[in-house]
């Protein structure tokens, strides 16, 4: 057992549904209630951004552009709504209200996502690592194979992507908030493709496609936010060394800055994926990451610090992309600071 990657640092910011081996998170918006008007305008005459006065009759659904900048996942989508009616709002809804409503709606699908996704970070290891090597190595610890730069940089295993996604979507409103993120949650079916995949910051030719039933969202007002992620699917790849796998996958991602400091079950994250291979249901990758948040409230940040392990069974890779000497755990440290 070896300690490698990763010390992964990045800034947290709205998230959009990823696409990939990755995680694709998908966000959801706050919007405030409007002002009593001395006259009520028609219908007709009503900003598409208002927000209905009853949660549960939300506002009319509108094709809509989502950015989301970040260092590991950045990514525009476009939001096309398949019928005429309205966004369903839910403001102070439990979870389980959440998922339910989700569900519900979702084995008919009445909006679709397109969705395209660039990986910086990882991108930026793949480069160090081809047109700099001396530097590159320059970050290796001691005598062992462990590289700062590949632990900073790792995370996904394809560069760029492209998702289409068809289900169910749900707006996050609260009176009074000014809307943070897109504040989505959304529930359906995902096919990804990318064209490579990242093996050791290396990139491999490998035309690769994921398709998944996925739950996912984003409710992120100023005193706390909830992330989630369900997950199950398939992925296939073109190039024969690379196994393929179906996968089941679970996350969930709180923050709340009014929570007690040292509360056990608030502030925390837990993540979970079992991989198997699709030839003979052997276990090929298994990843257990539990985290903790602090909140400072005076500042609105939150020091953060995950920390888990990722097993991996050399039958992931066959053929020259085989490693000789293989280690099959990975310690994961991932310390991070969000706002």
């Amino acid at each position: 057992m070896r300690l490698v990657r990763c010390l992964m640092l990045w800034f947290p910011l709205a998230t959009a549904l990823p696409a990939g081996a990755g995680e694709t998170p998908v966000a959801s918006g706050t919007m405030p209630a409007a002002a009593p008007l001395p006259v009520s305008p028609p219908p007709s005459a009503v900003p598409a951004t208002a927000v209905s006065s009853q949660s549960s009759a939300g506002t009319k659904a509108d094709t809509e552009v989502v950015w989301e900048w970040d260092p590991y996942y950045s990514n525009v989508s476009l939001d096309v709504p398949l019928t005429d009616k309205a966004i369903p709002e839910l403001g102070a809804a439990s979870e389980f209200e959440v998922y339910r409503t989700l569900f519900a709606g979702s084995l008919v699908p009445k909006y679709m996502l397109v969705e395209l996704a660039v990986m910086p970070m990882p991108l930026a290891g793949v480069a160090l690592k081809k047109y700099t090597p001396d530097f590159y190595r320059g970050f290796n610890v001691g005598s062992s194979d462990l590289n700062l730069l590949e632990s900073v940089t790792a995370g996904f295993l394809e560069p760029y992507a492209i998702s289409f996604f068809f289900g169910n979507m749900v707006n996050f409103v609260r009176p009074g908030e000014d809307k943070v993120g897109t504040n989505k949650g959304y529930m359906g079916y995902m096919v990804s493709y990318s064209n490579e995949h990242i093996k050791n910051n290396v990139l491999i030719p490998d035309n690769n496609v994921e398709a998944e039933w996925k739950m996912k969202g984003e409710r992120d007002f100023r005193d706390d936010k909830l992330s989630w992620s369900f997950r199950i699917g398939a992925k296939l790849h073109q190039n024969p060394d690379i196994t393929n796998s179906y996968y089941l996958g679970f996350r969930r991602n709180n923050l709340d800055f009014k929570a007690d400091f040292l509360s056990f079950l608030a502030n925390s994250d837990l993540c979970f994926r079992w991989d198997f291979s699709a030839r003979d249901g052997r276990p090929l990758r298994q990843e257990y990451i539990v985290g903790k948040k602090y909140p400072i409230a005076k500042w609105h940040v939150a020091m953060r610090l995950d920390m888990g392990l990722v097993w991996e069974d050399p039958a992931m890779y066959t053929g020259p992309l085989r490693d000789r000497d293989f280690h099959n755990v990975t310690a994961v440290i991932r310390p991070n600071i969000e706002f």
